[in-house]
């Protein structure tokens, strides 16, 4: 038999959201485990939308989807008064935050990753940079010896500068790619209690120093 559940401010709500989050309607969205096991969202006619988080750590507006137990569902638009929970919590029997932890340090994990793959680069792209100069100074020596071929002290100094300098501009995105990482990992890695943004060292230990969640 199907069951399903109704989760908002209102006082019957299975999963007990603070009052102070505006952003949640009284009756805000529906989850229901159907028949055949799986799960399915419902908004309800919310003020400020549903949202489901992908696994790229990004929400995205629902209205009505199929999704797994470990989806993260984001109630509201995304500010201070909004709440973000997972879906298993609409049925959990107790109030640890266990699961949620173990989900933000998969993410956390993930996302580290991202960041080591986008440092090394720039790290490669940095001896590029520092070779390119050699590279030239050895062009201008093969070029220079070629009978009849004078290459000006002015221009050999120039194409030697420049050279790193074109090699930064052409692999300028890559440090703009990860500061973008680090943003985001700021704006996805959020308490599964209190919805506020939470440190490394408070996912690593389990538990959020703020609302002492865990």
């Amino acid at each position: 038999m199907a069951s399903e559940v109704i989760i908002g401010r209102y006082v019957g709500s299975p999963v007990k959201i603070p009052s102070d989050r505006d952003a949640v309607s009284g009756q805000h969205v529906k989850i229901s485990i159907l028949d055949n096991g799986r799960w399915k969202l419902e908004d309800l006619k919310s003020s400020n939308g549903t949202f489901v988080r992908d696994e790229n750590g990004e929400f995205h507006r629902v209205f009505a989807k199929q999704i797994q137990e470990s989806d993260i569902i984001r109630l509201g638009n995304g500010g201070a008064n909004s709440f973000v929970f997972a879906a298993h919590r609409a049925f959990a029997q107790d109030d640890s935050y266990v699961y949620e932890f173990k989900q933000l340090r998969k993410l956390l994990k993930h996302q580290k990753d991202k960041e080591m793959k986008q440092e090394k680069k720039i790290e490669i792209t940095g001896w590029i940079s520092k070779l390119s100069g050699l590279a030239v100074i050895g062009l201008c020596a093969v070029i220079g010896s070629i009978k009849g071929i004078n290459i000006d002290p002015n221009t050999r100094y120039i194409l030697i500068a420049s050279a790193p300098v074109v090699v930064g501009l052409i692999f300028s995105g890559d440090t703009k790619r990860l500061k973008d990482l680090r943003k985001k990992k700021e704006r996805i890695l959020l308490c599964p209690k209190c919805g506020r943004p939470i440190s490394e060292f408070d996912i690593e230990l389990g538990q959020c120093s703020r609302c002492k969640a865990k």
